[in-house]
């Protein structure tokens, strides 16, 4: 009996292990903080930047010009980029990657042709609620020396995220009509056919920004559908769709 009971004293006097103190504890907190307060700043920077490309371009958007529209100093914005050549990389990634993270969150269905239907219409919706971005975008890609002046290494990181983008419409092309060479000059027009819906879309017209989703992403599976056909007269199909 005496041994269990000093057994059981025993167990009950163990010393639970050390805690850290309570300042090197929190001391991640401030920092995963400061993280993501930089994070948000940078994002602004970037949303600022996309604003003056539109408007009139990279070349008018200096650090002091993009400092002033977002009510900071030049010396701040050098915080969080060395350059306006930096500024151009990031927004150039973070446009591409915002559009593949919001069309892949919408595609869900099983169904190979209903996987594409999901695609038009995510691009369509991300192209039009976003315009800021995906017009300046535009405006930056048309004119191909700024990206083709771009260290290589930037311009590597860039080119990979537009391939996957493409890559996920040629693959969910080829669910549809299997692996043909003209899934890639399908997969080209499609992605075409929405970057210049921004040309033409007026929010007070005709149709609503889902509606246009909605058709677009109807013609880009009758034209996939066509081409798995091997159907010649190709515009019947789209009229089909246009007729509704």
């Amino acid at each position: 009996m005496a041994s269990r009971k000093h057994a059981r004293e025993r167990r009950t006097t163990v010393e639970p292990p050390a805690r850290p103190p309570k300042a090197k504890r929190l001391a991640a907190a401030p920092e995963r903080n400061n993280t993501e307060r930089d994070e948000a700043v940078r994002r602004r920077i970037i949303r600022a930047a996309a604003e003056i490309y539109r408007e009139c371009g990279y070349e008018r958007a200096g650090m002091t010009d993009i400092a002033r529209r977002l009510g900071m100093t030049a010396p701040a914005l050098y915080w969080y980029f060395r350059s306006k050549q930096d500024i151009l990389v990031a927004f150039l990634e973070h446009t591409v990657a915002d559009l593949i993270q919001f069309v892949r969150s919408l595609v869900h269905s099983n169904d190979p042709k209903q996987r594409l239907w999901e695609f038009m219409h995510a691009y369509v919706l991300w192209q039009l609620q976003q315009q800021e971005l995906s017009a300046a975008y535009e405006r930056i890609y048309a004119l191909g020396h700024l990206r083709n002046s771009l260290p290589e290494k930037q311009r590597q990181r860039i080119t990979a995220l537009e391939q996957e983008f493409y890559g996920m419409c040629r693959d969910l092309i080829a669910g549809v009509q299997g692996k043909r060479e003209r899934n890639a000059a399908v997969a080209f027009a499609l992605i075409g056919m929405v970057e210049h819906l921004i040309s033409w879309f007026r929010p007070n017209g005709t149709l609503s920004v889902k509606q246009i989703a909605t058709l677009y992403a109807d013609l880009a599976v009758a034209m996939a559908t066509t081409a798995a056909e091997g159907e010649k007269p190709t515009r019947k199909a789209a009229a089909r769709v246009l007729a509704g």
